[in-house]
């Protein structure tokens, strides 16, 4: 074997070495920003939903009771949580989270989003959207179904 043939094989096995090694950073990297998003979204949530006045909150853990009456306090804190939904879909839309997390969110949105509550409001709140129909669209389909 010659050496210029040594050489060409370090140099091909050292460039498959540093492509493999580029792709598992890249594979980490996506990870761990995933991560982050998910931490720093579950965070915004729960502040969130601590806005919400106590009969919501009660309503939302035994729908089989009347719901909350109509009051600022609870339209402040359902268009908060609706921003943060549109948020979400936005990132879902531009592939910046993974099919993993957004399942995990998306159940939990359409669950929400499709609630006699939520019914009842979207009227109101919807005109705060319309900069974004694509969530629009995507709300009012949930809560056709």
């Amino acid at each position: 074997m010659s050496i210029e043939l040594l050489i060409q094989i370090a140099t091909l096995i050292g460039v498959a070495v540093a492509a493999g090694s580029l792709i598992i950073g890249v594979i980490a990297y996506k990870r761990q920003i995933n991560a982050q998003l998910f931490i720093e979204y579950t965070k915004r949530y729960e502040q969130i939903m601590s806005q919400f006045p106590d009969s919501a909150i009660y309503w939302r853990l035994d729908s089989a009771k009347h719901i909350p009456q109509e009051s600022r306090e609870l339209s402040e804190a359902m268009l908060k949580y609706l921003n943060l939904c549109s948020e979400e879909f936005y990132l879902q839309n531009k592939r910046y989270l993974s099919k993993n997390i957004w399942s995990i969110w998306e159940d939990e949105l359409k669950k929400t989003l499709a609630n006699d509550l939520y019914r009842r409001e979207w009227p109101k709140l919807k005109s705060e959207f319309s900069s974004y129909p694509a969530f629009s669209d995507y709300v009012e389909a949930i809560q056709r179904s």
